[in-house]
C-alpha cells in the first residue's frame, strides 16, 4: 500500500506540473478500492483532488450508481471485471463533457450511506469513502424507486441550465427532420420531406412559444444536413426536457394509406411496418453524405444500464399523450403508437418521441400537411400534449400508476 501511495504521489505531481497548461484537467481516479464486509461494504476512490459524489441504486439487475464530475480515469486494464462479497464487478465511463458514472454489479442488495472525504497518509491523493449497508428486497426497491423520482424530478427542470439561460421553463427541442442533400421522402405532388416538416416544425415552435410555459430549440431553422447524432448532442448538451423529431411518413402499401404516427425508440421494433420506417430514417446520414463515427459501446452501454428504463417510460407517456391530444385533429394511422431503433431517438436521459405527421404518398394527407389552417390546430394540440407532460405535479402521478 504505501508503495502504491508513493507512486500514486509522484503521478498526481506530474499531472500538477502539466497542469501550467490554461486548459483546466479533470480530477483523475487513479484506484478503486471495494472492501466487502457481512452487513456492510466500502468503496474507496483515489482521486488527485477532493471530488464531489453522488450514489443511487437501480433495479432489474440490480446496480449501485455512483456519479462523478468530469474524470480522467487512470485505472489498470482489467479494473472491475470481478470482484468479492456483494460487489460482482464494475465498469465506468463518461456520459457527457462535465459527468461521469460508476455502475457497480451488486450480487445482494445494498443501500449507499455517508460519503467521507480525507487524504492520503502519505499526502498528494485524496480518499472519497462511500459506506454502503446491506438491505433486504423491500428497502433497496423503495431506494431505487426514491431515487428516480428525484432524478426524474430534477430532469424536468434542470438546475444548471435554469441558471445559465436564467430561465427555469423546460426546454422543447423540435428537429425538423432531413435537410440539405437529404431530401426525405418526395410527395406525390414534388414537394419534399424537408421542406414539409421544417415549415411544420417552424410553426410548432412558436405555437409553443406564444403558450409561454416552455422554451423552444429547433436543431435546424434552415435548409441544412445535420448528422443524426449530432441532433441527439443538441438535446443533451442544452438539458432538453423533451426532444421531438417531426417526419413525414415514408412506408405505404398503397396511396390509400394515409394517417399520423407516433413512435418511441426501442431495441425491438413493434412491428415489421416499423421497423421499416426506422430502416429508412437511419439511412438519413448517408443520403447527406455522412459517414457516422463509431460509438463508444462501454460509455453506450453505461448510459444505457443508467437511466433508459425510466426514460423509456416517459418517452411512452409523451407519445401516449401525443396520440391522444392528436386524435380529434389528425387522421390517426391503424397502430398510431408504435416503436422501433430510430438512432435520432437515442439520447436516453432525454424523453424522446417521434411524430410521423403524414403520408408524402397520400393527397389526403398532403393537402392537409400544406394547409395553413390544419398546421394551426395540430400544433396547437401538440403544444397542449407537450405542456401536459412538462407538468411535474402531473408527470409524478402518472409515473405513480401501477
Amino acid at each position: 500500500m504505501k508503495r502504491f501511495a508513493s507512486s500514486l504521489v509522484l503521478c498526481f505531481v506530474a499531472l500538477g506540473l502539466q497542469m501550467v497548461s490554461p486548459v483546466i484537467a479533470a480530477p483523475v481516479i487513479a484506484d478503486i478500492q471495494i472492501s466487502p464486509g457481512a452487513t456492510s461494504t466500502r468503496i474507496r476512490l483515489i482521486a488527485s483532488e477532493a471530488i464531489n459524489i453522488s450514489a443511487f441504486v437501480l433495479t432489474a439487475p440490480d446496480r449501485l450508481v455512483i456519479e462523478t464530475p468530469d474524470i480522467n480515469f487512470q485505472l489498470p486494464p482489467d479494473s472491475g471485471l470481478s470482484s468479492e462479497g456483494a460487489v460482482k464487478s464494475y465498469r465506468y465511463g463518461k456520459i457527457s463533457a462535465d459527468r461521469a458514472r460508476i455502475v457497480f454489479d451488486l450480487a445482494s442488495p445494498l443501500v449507499p450511506g455517508d460519503i467521507v472525504k480525507s487524504t492520503s497518509m502519505g499526502g498528494g491523493a485524496y480518499i472519497v469513502s462511500l459506506f454502503l449497508t446491506a438491505a433486504d428486497r423491500q428497502s433497496f426497491d423503495k431506494a431505487a424507486q426514491s431515487s428516480a423520482l428525484s432524478r426524474l424530478s430534477k430532469d424536468a427542470a434542470p438546475a444548471d441550465i435554469a441558471a445559465l439561460n436564467q430561465d427555469s421553463r423546460p426546454l422543447i427541442v423540435i428537429d425538423p427532420g432531413h435537410g440539405g442533400n437529404d431530401l426525405g421522402a418526395t410527395g406525390i405532388t414534388g414537394i419534399f420531406e424537408k421542406d414539409v416538416v421544417l415549415a411544420f416544425s417552424i410553426a410548432l415552435a412558436k405555437k409553443i412559444e406564444a403558450q409561454g410555459q416552455c422554451r423552444v430549440l429547433l436543431t435546424r431553422d434552415q435548409d441544412v444536413f445535420i448528422p443524426l447524432d449530432d441532433r441527439v448532442k443538441v438535446a443533451r448538451q442544452h438539458g432538453a426536457a423533451v426532444f421531438l423529431s417531426i417526419h413525414g411518413d415514408t412506408i405505404a402499401s398503397g396511396v390509400d394509406v394515409h394517417g399520423a404516427t407516433v413512435y418511441v425508440g426501442d431495441d425491438r421494433s413493434s412491428d415489421a411496418e416499423a421497423a421499416k420506417v426506422a430502416e429508412y430514417e437511419n439511412k438519413a446520414d448517408s443520403n447527406g453524405g455522412f459517414s457516422p463515427q463509431p460509438s463508444d459501446s462501454t460509455v453506450a452501454d453505461i448510459l444505457g444500464d443508467l437511466t433508459l428504463r425510466e426514460t423509456r417510460t416517459r418517452s411512452n407517456l409523451l407519445a401516449r399523450e401525443l396520440v391522444t391530444r392528436i386524435a380529434d385533429t389528425a387522421h390517426l394511422n391503424r397502430n398510431p403508437l408504435r416503436a422501433a431503433g430510430f438512432r435520432v431517438l437515442r439520447a436516453v436521459d432525454v424523453p424522446s418521441a417521434l411524430v410521423e405527421i403524414g403520408y408524402m404518398s397520400s393527397k389526403v394527407d398532403l393537402d392537409q400537411l400544406t394547409s395553413t389552417e390544419w398546421t394551426d390546430r395540430m400544433t396547437s394540440r401538440m403544444t397542449d400534449a407537450l405542456v401536459e407532460f412538462l407538468n411535474p405535479p402531473n408527470m409524478a402521478q402518472d409515473l405513480a400508476k401501477p
